[in-house]
């Protein structure tokens, strides 16, 4: 009687085990894919773009990849007044035009002008993806334009995370880092972190990203100190700022 009731169970315990483990490889998230672009132009000035692009074919594809694309063509194209109209290859081919202008006008200049972008994801979970634009041009002077953007996406929906969207308590998380830049301008106790803002108060990095280790805080070349100080990066470790993060990295 009891090797009867027992057979069915068994058989049962197996059907309630495969079905939960389909559903559960069902719900599972499989990180966004990304492949590398790259783009290339020597002819009149010296363009490399390299860069992540979303290998799948989906509205969150086309929203990331959008982004991306918008924000280099932002660090080419910088002397635009409005670079929201600018698509990568317009972008490309204003800077080359710019350029050939520029000889038109300036025969005798050797200067040739230079485009450099380098990106990279910087982390890729369900919760969160990073990516980094390091961005370099040079149009003439003593140096080039150099900045760096981190991008933060949303893998369910490839929009943009704000600030807001990230923290749940901006005030402490400000004072965080103001205390982690502190150690790395190694401010003594008789300085405060004002100096560093050209008399004015403690601002805030604009770009803001996640790895590994925990957040990136970063603040490019001129937005803190001097040019010389170039930028200013650090990194708090999860085990100090978790308890702010409205993401689970």
């Amino acid at each position: 009687m009891f090797n009867k009731i027992l057979f069915p169970v068994k058989k049962l315990s197996l059907i309630i085990v495969i079905i939960t483990l389909f559903y559960s490889c069902k719900n599972e998230v499989t990180p966004v894919e990304f492949s590398e672009t790259a783009i290339e132009n020597n002819e009149h000035v010296n363009i490399e773009i390299i860069y992540p692009k979303v290998t799948s074919k989906s509205d969150i594809a086309s929203k990331i990849n959008s982004e991306i694309e918008q924000t280099i063509s932002k660090n080419i194209a910088f002397f635009e007044d409005d670079t929201e109209q600018l698509s990568l290859d317009a972008s490309i081919k204003d800077f080359e035009n710019r350029y050939i202008n520029f000889k038109k006008e300036f025969e005798d200049s050797s200067i040739k002008w230079d485009a450099n972008v380098s990106g990279e994801v910087v982390y890729n979970s369900e919760n969160v993806i990073t990516i980094a634009i390091d961005s370099y041009t040079f149009t003439g002077g003593a140096h080039g334009n150099s900045v760096i953007t981190l991008l933060n996406f949303n893998p369910k929906t490839g929009a943009l995370y704000s600030f807001d969207d990230i923290f749940n308590n901006p005030t402490k998380v400000t004072e965080l880092v103001e205390t982690y830049l502190e150690k790395e301008l190694n401010i003594s106790k008789n300085q405060n972190t004002d100096d560093y803002f050209f008399d004015e108060f403690f601002k805030m990095p604009e770009n803001i990203g996640f790895s590994d280790e925990g957040i990136i805080f970063l603040y490019n070349t001129y937005e803190i100190a001097a040019y010389a100080q170039g930028v200013t990066e650090f990194t708090i470790p999860y085990s100090e700022i978790s308890e702010f993060l409205k993401l689970s990295e």
